[in-house]
């Protein structure tokens, strides 16, 4: 495959994941979050399963992990997240969401001893003062909440935690393993509350919120990680994850077309400082 056509696949793949968290704004109008985070996992697990049917079962106690890290990037991640972005714009959750890259580089010093140098603490530093200026809104005319924002960013600390402690599973039994695991004791743990949602919300799904998902199950999650995967074995990870920048660039224009959200200048300030910051932590340097 020709690296212009990867790029092309990596660049569509950018703008699914990017259009994720305004696709759920939409949908949390119609789902209230815990419903909507287990609707979207009751499709992507059979997918799971489909793709790991084949595969060992996992040692006991990797097994235990793996359920362990279903708890944590999936009902605590993914379920705060969608608590925050009723509680916040769709805008600034996507741009929140972009600070995963940070949070890993942090995780993966605290937890697998990997080197953290000078540079990627200023640039941290940077990123960290690019969310305070995102996060710190609590001008209701913009749709934003500080505790909203608090959330969302929680939400994307919990879903780093969950890739870097993912990280030797993954070494041992390969990421189609580790992920259809984890997403199958995730929807497990989802189903109660949404259960208890469920009895107390009375619920008319729209055709466009069944659509979505539709997308966020089987696009997002299972799709979009079998080809990210695919692509990192054809292009080299550093042009890889170049292309991650594009993503909150799609969701922000998501957020503006399809929820009318304005861009302010404040906004755009901090989404600079954000992106200039984690690309200065994470970007490897040149090597001795």
């Amino acid at each position: 495959m020709s690296l212009l056509r990867s790029l092309g696949i990596l660049t569509v793949l950018m703008f699914v994941w990017g259009l994720s968290i305004p696709a759920t704004k939409i949908a949390l109008a119609d789902f209230p979050p815990f419903s909507l985070t287990a609707a979207r996992y009751l499709v992507a697990a059979p997918c799971f399963a489909m793709l790991m049917r084949l595969r060992p079962l996992p040692p006991a106690g990797d097994l235990w992990a793996m359920l362990g890290l279903g708890l944590l990037g999936i009902v605590a991640g993914q379920i705060l997240q969608a608590v925050g972005v009723v509680r916040t714009s769709a805008s600034v959750a996507t741009m929140l969401s972009a600070t995963s890259p940070m949070f890993i580089a942090g995780f993966a010093a605290l937890f697998l001893r990997q080197p953290v140098r000078s540079r990627h603490f200023t640039g941290m530093a940077i990123a960290l003062a690019g969310v305070g200026i995102v996060a710190w809104d609590n001008d209701p005319t913009s749709g934003a909440s500080l505790f909203g924002n608090l959330l969302c960013l929680t939400s994307t600390a919990a879903i780093a935690a969950y890739y870097v402690l993912a990280s030797r599973l993954i070494a041992r039994h390969g990421v189609l393993t580790v992920a259809g695991w984890s997403c199958l004791s995730g929807t497990i743990f989802l189903l109660p509350p949404a259960a208890w949602e469920l009895a107390s919300h009375r619920i008319t799904p729209s055709i466009p919120s069944i659509l979505i998902i539709l997308y966020l199950g089987a696009l997002v999650t299972v799709a979009g990680l079998y080809v990210w995967l695919t692509m990192l074995k054809t292009v080299p990870a550093r042009i890889a994850a170049s292309t991650q920048s594009l993503q909150p660039i799609f969701g922000i224009g998501g957020a503006m077309l399809l929820l009318g959200e304005p861009l302010t200048l404040r906004f755009a300030a901090g989404a600079v400082l954000v992106l200039s910051g984690i690309a200065l932590a994470v970007v490897p340097g040149r090597q001795t």
